[in-house]
Formats: structure tokens, C-alpha cells, sequence
């Protein structure tokens, strides 16, 4: 044994021996092992199912604190991506779902906890919807011509994306300048996808991404509708007025039917002894060739409103009449006088007659120098009438200006 201390080999053995254990204090003392935290360790998402899943906010940064321990020199540099934190988000679903996050951590560097443990991660399944193509039209074709109903080739497109963005898709969009136009247009447009706010819907795809349009530009003219009434109310009562809803409507045909059309008359509404107001529906009589452009119109609605009669009298000097057809060199003298007018009109507006509603005139056509007892007629708006004068007549006498 002395021989083996007094050896070389011992003395070696010794040295090493010693070399070790003085790097051991070394290490303890100098690079001693140190519990360390590594904040905003980024959180890798793997094995998500593009297919078929999104993240419900792509915008959502995940993260976690990784507390480790190890030698000082190896751990007090350490950065978060020097550290690796992920989930596994196969045979996840649709909704909100609580995963583990997995860590791994350098070589001789111990992992001791991770905060927080789980991360919610809120999936939206993808989804297709068929969305039917509108068409857009900008500006207005030529004078005398309209936009028929356009149509799309395919009709609808396949809207693909997360659930919540295909919903807020609001409209699929294709639009079309028809200024000036006079014939059918037929073009290939791109499609354009929408949102509430008529802005762009983005994170969807859609296919086609183009369509056909055809858009029909057809002669059009707009016609007054004039109502085929039949019969009268009984003696003692008034049509007070003809009420057409619509009173106009746009019709459809070739040239030179339209350039002759201007009016539509209607199937008959018969009044014979109503003494109420009367409310039909009818349908229009159109002409061979012409059809209306508002398909929706089937029929208009005619309103004839009945009333009883009354009568009302009213004063006006002889002054107030017109003289009709005097000759050229003569004057007119009118006998001063009063007229006495009798005027009926229905009972509720009646007491609405006044004299500015009046017209009062004599002709004196081809009448030369003279005194003349002539008819005084007079006129007055609907729904009134005169239905006695009084005198009817007047004496008017003419003389040469000369």
C-alpha cells in the first residue's frame, strides 16, 4: 500500500481527484445552481385542422411564464424562444376548449412549473353557404328605355370562411354601368362580397369569383289609366271625384305601339243607383304587343266617391260678365243688374262655392251695331254645377267706337 501511495499512478489518481472536487466548490460557489422565470413565452398552435376549424380571434397572442432551474450561466440568458410551449389541437371542436400547454426546456435546464397550465383556445368551425348574386345597377339608360330584371349566371356563389364571417356576410354583390344604354346588355363582371356596411367581407373565400350578367334594356312609356265608369248615382246625388291608385303606369312593347299609347283604360266599374262611394280593384285592358314592366301590377284600384246633392245660391253684378266674340270697332254695354246663380255640388263641400269660381259670359258673335237680349252662361269647376241662372238672359247693347 505504501508503495502503491508513493507510486505515480496514485499521484495522478490523487490529482484528478482533487481537480474535481475543487471544480465542484468552483461550481457551487462560482455557478450555482438558480430557479428562474422566463415571462411571454410565446404558445405555438399545432396540428389545427384548417379544413375544417379557425381560431375564433386570430388576433389573440398566447403566452405563459416558465419557471426553470439550472446553472446560472445557463439559465440567466435564457430567452422566451429559447423556451418551446405548445398545444395540440387535434380532435379539438368547435367552441371553447381547455388545453395543456406542453413545455420543453435546453439541455440541463430543469423545468419546475408553468403559468398558467391551460389556455382556452375558441375554435369556429368552416362553413359553405350559398348566397344568391345581386345585381347592381349604376346610372340610368337612354331617354325611353328601363332596366328589366337582370340576371346572374351562375345565380348564387358558395361563400366558404369561420362561421361568424360567412354570417356577416350581408349580400353578394355585382355591379353594372347601363348609362345611356338603349339594348340588353350581356357582360362577365367579378363578384364582390359585402358586409352590413356594404365594406368588403374579409377572411371568406367564394367561388366563382366571376358571373355572367345579363341585364335587359327594354322601351318603356308611362301611361295615365283613365277608368271605364258605368251607370249614375240616383237623382239627388253626385260623383264628387274619381280617385285611381296608381294613376299612372309604365308599360312595355315595341316602338311604335308605345309612340301611339297614352292612356290604359280598365274593366268597367259600375255605379248605376250606388249612392255611397264605391272601391274596386280591376284589371287594365292593354293592347296586343304591350304588357306592363311592373310585373308585381295585376290590377289598379278605383275609388269613386258618391255624396248626396245640395245646393247653394250665389249673387253676382252683371258687371262680372265676359263679353265673347265682340267685333273689331265695337263697344259692349251690359244692363246693370244683379244675377242670381243656383249652383249644387256635393253636401260636404257645398258651402266651399264661391264667386271666384265662377265664369259668366254672353256671345255676341257676328252682332253689329245694336241692342240685344242674349243667354247668360255660366260655367264652374267639377264637381259643382249651375243649374239655374236667373235672368237667363241680359240686354247688351253695341255701338261703333267711332
Amino acid at each position: 500500500m505504501r508503495k502503491f501511495f508513493a507510486s505515480d499512478t496514485a499521484i495522478k489518481i490523487l490529482s484528478i481527484i482533487a481537480a474535481i472536487v475543487m471544480w465542484l466548490y468552483v461550481m457551487n460557489e462560482q455557478n450555482p445552481q438558480v430557479t428562474y422565470v422566463i415571462r411571454d413565452v410565446p404558445v405555438k398552435l399545432q396540428n389545427l385542422d384548417e379544413t375544417k376549424f379557425a381560431l375564433k380571434d386570430n388576433s389573440i397572442e398566447y403566452k405563459v411564464n416558465v419557471r426553470v432551474r439550472g446553472r446560472r450561466s445557463l439559465v440567466a440568458n435564457l430567452k422566451p424562444s429559447d423556451i418551446h410551449a405548445q398545444v395540440n389541437l387535434r380532435g379539438r371542436m368547435e367552441g371553447d376548449n381547455l388545453i395543456r400547454v406542453d413545455v420543453s426546456t435546453p439541455p440541463n435546464v430543469e423545468l419546475i412549473d408553468v403559468s398558467p397550465r391551460e389556455i382556452m383556445v375558441t375554435l369556429e368551425a368552416i362553413i359553405e353557404e350559398q348566397l344568391p348574386v345581386s345585381v347592381d345597377i349604376i346610372g340610368v339608360p337612354a331617354p325611353g328605355f328601363a332596366v328589366d330584371r337582370p340576371t346572374s349566371k351562375p345565380q348564387a356563389v358558395v361563400v366558404k370562411g369561420p362561421r361568424s364571417l360567412v354570417n356577416a356576410v350581408k349580400k353578394v354583390s355585382a355591379s353594372i354601368d347601363v348609362t345611356d344604354t338603349n339594348s340588353t346588355i350581356v357582360s362577365t363582371l367579378p363578384v364582390r362580397v359585402l358586409d352590413a356596411q356594404n365594406k368588403e367581407q374579409k377572411g371568406v373565400t367564394f367561388r366563382p369569383e366571376v358571373v355572367e350578367v345579363t341585364v335587359p334594356i327594354v322601351p318603356v312609356s308611362n301611361v295615365q289609366v283613365l277608368p271605364n265608369i258605368r251607370g249614375n248615382p240616383p237623382e239627388g246625388y253626385i260623383i264628387r271625384d274619381v280617385r285611381i291608385d296608381p294613376p299612372t303606369v309604365v308599360v312595355t312593347g315595341g316602338h311604335e305601339i308605345l309612340d301611339g299609347l297614352q292612356s290604359l283604360g280598365t274593366e268597367s266599374i259600375n255605379v248605376e243607383g250606388a249612392t255611397s262611394t264605391v272601391s274596386t280593384d280591376v284589371k287594365l285592358i292593354l293592347p296586343k304587343g304591350v304588357s306592363l314592366f311592373d310585373e308585381d301590377i295585376e290590377t289598379v284600384r278605383v275609388t269613386v266617391e258618391i255624396e248626396r246633392l245640395a245646393t247653394t245660391t250665389l249673387n253676382v253684378d252683371s258687371e262680372e260678365i265676359q263679353i265673347l266674340n265682340l267685333s273689331t270697332g265695337l263697344q259692349a254695354e251690359v244692363e246693370k243688374r244683379e244675377i242670381l246663380l243656383t249652383v249644387s255640388g256635393p253636401e260636404s263641400i257645398i258651402d266651399k262655392v264661391n264667386k271666384n269660381m265662377l265664369r259668366l259670359n254672353i256671345d255676341v258673335a257676328d252682332l253689329a251695331e245694336g241692342e240685344y237680349i242674349i243667354d247668360i252662361r255660366g260655367d264652374i269647376s267639377r264637381p259643382y254645377r249651375v243649374i239655374n241662372i236667373e235672368p237667363t238672359s241680359i240686354t247688351v247693347t253695341l255701338r261703333n267706337l267711332s
